[in-house]
């Protein structure tokens, strides 16, 4: 299995989160409009990929934990905590001081609004707004409530297929229980409504979406394919959604990447690499704060030029998630990494050279002393 960093895998999550800008840049943009025809939703697409990446990713920080039972549990879930709401956190209490919110006016972003109801508001801080149903406040934030619902369950997975090669058929019997269970919710859904208890328990639709970056991990990693088929490989899953777009489709797909993962080589080409690390180090900053960097230009500042506003759009795209992430995220994780430590078992201090030898060799003395026979114990010394 692999630990090391995957440039492979610094691409998947670089080009989600470019889908997701895309999709919104497009949609700000009217290009549906100028073009006449609907904007295929590659930006849904991108959330399925972040969802097997992080299912992915996560269980590799477990494996390299060499951590068991209820300190795997805590350390994951501190870590998690502090990785995932601070940033949101701020992305929420930013938009409600601004009185912004997502899906008003008709506009596909964020725009002005009146005050925002203070349950919304504590929903969307908490990320259960999917269980409470009061909608999230920036548009973005509807897959967070997901992923932090899919981390309940991840540490227990984890020490279920730990170490099991063969752990791949479960998960994928457990896949296909998942798009039956799945596609029950959907028709009970559309028999009776979404205000009951199948249309709060929304997290069932994306569980065949999670459960792929598992099936990645329990296979062996056998680079069989070229590393120069990996971004063609993820570009054509892209497209093929984009043509047949919808909840089943982005269930094969994610399974189909989930099984293709471990037989792809890693990515040589230099650029690239570099390219990828960076936007995927900053890409949670990129997806939380790119609606507000396309609601300044787009509207606080419509009255500039068309080039002023693209140069500064593009400066806002690259700057902000910069600041967020050194200002917010890194100290966060390392404050939830310094805390996750003391889940970790205590392990005895090493003793020193003389406290180890001495009763050493008063053991082999007393030993052999019991074991010599009585004529020579007045002539033999310890060693």
């Amino acid at each position: 299995m692999q630990t090391k960093p995957s440039a492979n895998l610094d691409f998947l999550r670089a080009l989600a989160v470019l889908l997701v800008l895309a999709q919104h840049l497009l949609y700000r943009g009217g290009v549906e409009a100028k073009l006449g025809f609907a904007i295929p939703p590659i930006g849904t697409f991108g959330v399925l990929l972040f969802f097997v990446h992080t299912c992915l990713v996560l269980m590799y920080s477990m494996e390299r934990s060499h951590l068991e039972g209820r300190p795997l549990v805590g350390n994951f879930y501190l870590r998690r905590l502090f990785r995932i709401y601070p940033l949101s956190i701020v992305a929420v209490l930013t938009a409600v001081a601004l009185h912004l919110d997502s899906g008003v006016h008709g506009v596909p972003g964020l725009s002005r609004a009146a005050p925002v109801p203070m349950g919304r508001i504590v929903s969307n801080l908490l990320l259960v707004q999917n269980v409470a149903r009061p909608g999230s406040i920036i548009n973005v934030l509807w897959s967070l409530p997901f992923e932090v619902q899919m981390y309940i369950f991840l540490p227990f997975l984890f020490m279920w297929v730990r170490g099991k090669r063969k752990a791949v058929w479960p998960l994928c019997g457990l896949w296909i229980a998942g798009v039956l269970l799945a596609l029950g919710r959907t028709r009970l859904v559309a028999a009776i409504g979404p205000n009951n208890l199948a249309g709060r328990m929304s997290l069932i639709e994306f569980v065949p979406n999670f459960l792929p970056g598992i099936i990645a991990f329990t296979l062996v990693h056998v680079p069989k394919i070229k590393s120069y088929l990996w971004p063609p490989f993820i570009l054509l899953l892209a497209g093929i959604y984009a043509i047949a777009p919808g909840d089943r489709m982005g269930w094969v797909l994610c399974l189909l990447l989930g099984l293709a993962i471990p037989f792809f080589g890693e990515i040589r080409t230099a650029w690239l690499r570099t390219i990828s690390y960076r936007i995927a180090t900053y890409s949670y900053g990129i997806y939380l704060s790119h609606q507000f960097c396309i609601w300044l230009v787009f509207d606080e500042l419509r009255w500039l030029p068309m080039w002023s506003r693209i140069v500064m759009l593009g400066g806002l795209l690259i700057w902000v998630p910069i600041l967020l992430y050194h200002g917010i995220e890194k100290p966060m994780i390392k404050v939830g990494a310094e805390l996750a430590e003391r889940w970790r078992p205590r392990q005895p201090a090493p003793m020193r050279a003389d406290e180890v030898l001495v009763p050493a060799l008063e053991t082999v003395g007393r030993i052999e002393v019991r074991q010599a026979p009585e004529s020579e114990i007045s002539t033999r010394r310890p060693a």
